[in-house]
């Protein structure tokens, strides 16, 4: 009887660790100034990346700051890189512009716009259909930022990833609780001139996106960018007469 027990919870166990290693997928939200094509993102300007790992073992969780460092970086490459193949022009909005404000003034602007995007990020998600309605807003500060001048939208890249130890994942399969190390990449677009939120995205994946993070988010972002129609896919819905 206890054979039959043992085998019974250890196919039980190996069942859910199959449904939660899929736990993959992403969703957009967007304004109907973008789908429509009424906004043409054709320049982007980009906040600097904010990544943040954490590792959750048998004592709970720690920081990874090192870790985070690395995979900011990363991501923000990661979202160039598909902007670009999008068609997107792609400038930092921490370069200063000739003869503009300091760095110092430079570096003010920007923690000033990433904490007025602080501020209303957790609204964003929670009530994230609200985009289509244009209730989210930066305000006008946002043209402050040097790049701005001649961009389209100022776009905001976030990363938020739990890494389970070895010892964690398999308690996980044997009792209630996270089984894999999980990942969440949030891109949000704000209007380079008014501030208006006009995109956002989650993509989530349970894959070593930690080692390939191109592998884990790279085809969603392209998904995304096609179904928010940036960049080459404004010309198409201009064309088609969407």
């Amino acid at each position: 009887m206890k054979v039959v027990f043992r085998v019974g919870l250890a196919i039980l166990a190996a069942m859910l660790f199959t449904v939660n290693a899929s736990a993959t997928g992403s969703w957009s939200y967007e304004s109907l100034k973008v789908t429509s094509g009424g906004v043409h993102i054709r320049t982007a300007c980009m906040m600097p990346a904010e990544g943040k790992l954490s590792k959750l073992g048998m004592k709970g969780s720690e920081g990874m700051s090192k870790e985070s460092e690395a995979w900011s970086t990363e991501l923000q490459s990661i979202v160039e890189t598909h902007l670009k193949s999008a068609e997107v022009n792609v400038v930092s909005a921490s370069a200063a512009a000739s003869g503009a404000a300091s760095d110092d003034e430079l570096r003010q602007v920007l923690l000033q716009i990433q904490g007025k995007y602080n501020s209303i990020a957790a609204q964003i998600d929670k009530k994230p259909k609200d985009i289509g309605k244009s209730r989210f807003t930066l305000g006008d500060d946002v043209a402050l930022l040097p790049c701005t001048a001649n961009a389209d939208v100022l776009v905001f890249v976030e990363g938020q990833g739990q890494v389970l130890t070895g010892g964690k994942q398999a308690f996980g399969i044997l009792l209630a609780g996270p089984k894999d190390s999980l990942a969440t990449l949030i891109l949000t677009m704000a209007d380079a001139k008014t501030g208006e939120i006009l995109g956002f995205a989650r993509m989530v994946n349970a894959d070593k996106f930690v080692k390939d993070s191109e592998k884990a988010f790279g085809k969603s972002l392209d998904k995304q960018f096609k179904k928010m129609r940036i960049g080459a896919e404004a010309d198409n819905v201009k064309k088609k007469g969407y």
